[in-house]
């Protein structure tokens, strides 16, 4: 009976003693649930957006049909059309198509197609030690292309013996005739243009040029013996357009031909033996165009 009362006593004890430890893991457990909670209202939840998946056009008519069945409409991004953007900055021609699928086609400022070019010039000759040769240059021309064309030329040279051609004619009594000098020449040219560009100066005005080769022949007028000589023409020049009818034109050219020298009227002997010469000449003046063009 003691036994019994004795085991209920401490029973009883330990119970007493344990509901202090019961009591605090209880409040401690409802601390932390508090915390968790408290830390769980400044959560963020983290949304998720898709990133849109941008499909190819297809090639050919199987894949459009594969493509059609696989991909649906809501999960395709389409690429924007060329047309509908804007290029305000440098940086916005990324979203131009690739540069290999642009052409630019631009024709000429001042066509010369099927157009006739009269080319009025003044000029010299850069190549004589003997005389001054000063001239006028007046040529026709007609453009089959922009690029070939065939041209009548003509020169008109006038002729004035130097200091040293009279020192000669004083000191050895060689006459200023003896040495030979073109009076003039007139010829047909195939004229080639291969190189046209623009050319820019202070910034905003644009001058368009080309440069052609012209290559021919005719017949020049000379002091010499035979007068007229068979001669061979290659030349150079640039036009530069002044308006769709008008250019500044430059020539430089180079004649070469065979003749004889005139006998001395002295008596005395000299080189009278057919030689070669040639005339460096060069011209610059106005070129105009005909008829008006209706384009550009």
């Amino acid at each position: 009976m003691k036994l019994r009362i004795n085991l209920k006593l401490m029973m009883t004890i330990l119970v007493a003693m344990s509901l202090p430890s019961i009591s605090v893991m209880a409040q401690s457990n409802a601390d932390d649930l508090e915390v968790i909670n408290l830390e769980d209202l400044y959560k963020k939840e983290e949304i998720k957006v898709p990133s849109p998946v941008y499909t190819p056009a297809p090639t050919n008519q199987a894949e459009a049909d594969r493509s059609g069945s696989e991909t649906k409409p809501a999960d395709v991004a389409t690429e924007p059309k060329a047309e509908e953007i804007k290029v305000k900055e440098l940086k916005d021609l990324n979203k131009l198509v690739p540069f290999s699928e642009i052409s630019v086609i631009q024709r000429k400022f001042m066509p010369k197609s099927e157009r006739l070019q009269v080319y009025l010039g003044a000029g010299l000759t850069t190549n004589t030690p003997w005389f001054t040769n000063y001239g006028a240059k007046l040529n026709l021309a007609y453009n089959f292309t922009e690029s070939f064309g065939l041209e009548i030329s003509t020169l008109f040279l006038t002729s004035s013996p130097r200091d040293v051609a009279k020192e000669i004619q004083e000191q050895h009594d060689v006459q200023a005739d003896q040495f030979i000098y073109t009076k003039g020449y007139y010829g047909l040219d195939l004229v080639w243009s291969p190189i046209y560009g623009k050319i820019a100066y202070d910034s905003s005005n644009i001058i368009n040029y080309e440069m052609y080769f012209s290559v021919g022949g005719g017949q020049s007028s000379t002091n010499s013996v035979e007068k007229n000589v068979p001669t061979a023409h290659i030349g150079v020049g640039q036009i530069f357009s002044l308006s769709k009818s008008m250019a500044f034109r430059w020539d430089y050219g180079v004649n070469i031909f065979q003749a004889t020298p005139m006998p001395s009227n002295t008596g005395t002997t000299g080189n009278t033996q057919k030689s070669t010469y040639n005339d460096l000449v060069l011209t610059a003046g106005l070129s105009f165009f005909f008829p008006e063009v209706t384009y550009r």
